[in-house]
């Protein structure tokens, strides 16, 4: 329309104002563009809101408007301009677009109802991202099953996105079947090996098999990555226990008190430990301090045996 104008130079008059007027929206939109990819979403919004108020019906204003207003989580604004331009345009990007703002509402059932509407529509141009949040919205809801079957073809889709694999993993735990789960924790391992999810659920699993060396394989990994860390040596200890390895037990217990000193189960299981080793006055020590700590199932060991010795 800008140039159509300006070769019309016997309207001299109307093209120099339309000229005007179009270049100061295309800046502002422009300025609201780059200031969103630099992550300054505020001022995104300040220009694109400035060039709607020189055109409402801008689709590329309301549309960085909407984004803008997405990333800074105020997703009633957002729908309302999503609104208008989505009566302005049929692109099916915007039901995605939707979609996201359903979610950010926790409204997942709409949510799913846009991003089935968008696949049927953008059939041979399809955003893969689709699959995983129909899956998501499944998962929110409690329907795991349903969840599994769309994370599945967002898997088949992209096949480096290790969140993806997390998640079946994780469902197919919780869905009770151990051998896909540790698949797909191996899937993740092979794109991140010292990712610290996919080694502790599926030490997890393998505890769940009774597979304890490959549990404790995993959680050793772990303790390299992670010395720190208060659950790996608690897992740890209990896998050392179950394995009759009552000296790498008290090992891991000990460290575990020292990160954590207020935790009743970690001097209950190295009382535990040091009872299997004959050491009954220090395994009664930590009974008596699990105890104190609220482990109401120490008691039972102090009677059965301690209380010769207390007395």
């Amino acid at each position: 329309m800008k140039d159509y104008l300006i070769k019309k130079l016997y309207f001299f008059l109307i093209s120099i104002a339309a000229f005007s007027c179009t270049t100061k929206i295309s800046v502002l939109v422009k300025n609201a563009i780059e200031s969103y990819n630099e992550g300054k979403y505020l001022t995104s919004l300040f220009f694109s809101d400035q060039a709607l108020l020189e055109n409402p019906n801008d689709n590329e204003a309301l549309l960085i408007a909407v984004k803008a207003h997405l990333k800074l989580e105020e997703y009633e604004e957002a729908d309302k301009k999503l609104n208008k331009l989505i009566s302005l345009s049929d692109d099916p990007e915007l039901l995605f677009i939707k979609s996201q703002i359903n979610i950010g509402l926790q409204d997942y059932e709409t949510a799913i109802l846009n991003l089935e509407k968008y696949l049927t529509q953008n059939i041979n141009n399809k955003n893969e991202f689709a699959y995983f949040n129909i899956a998501y919205c499944y998962y929110q809801l409690g329907d795991y099953d349903s969840a599994l079957k769309y994370y599945l073809k967002y898997s088949y889709l992209n096949q480096q996105n290790k969140e993806a694999y997390l998640n079946i993993a994780y469902l197919f735990g919780y869905l009770g079947n151990s051998d896909s789960a540790i698949a797909y924790y191996n899937k993740v391992l092979t794109i991140d090996s010292s990712d610290y999810n996919a080694l502790y659920n599926r030490s997890v699993e393998y505890q769940i098999q009774k597979k304890y060396k490959f549990a404790s394989n995993d959680l050793e990994l772990l303790k390299q990555f992670y010395p720190d860390n208060f659950n790996v040596l608690m897992d740890l200890a209990k896998v050392r226990i179950k394995e009759n390895k009552y000296f790498n037990a008290i090992n891991e217990l000990t460290m575990a008190i020292k990160i954590d000193s207020t935790n009743a189960e970690a001097y209950f299981l190295r009382g535990k430990a040091l009872l299997e080793l004959g050491r009954n006055f220090s395994a009664c020590a930590d009974f008596y301090k699990a105890g104190e700590l609220g482990y109401f199932e120490a008691y039972e060991m102090i009677k059965i045996h301690c209380s010769k010795k207390k007395n």
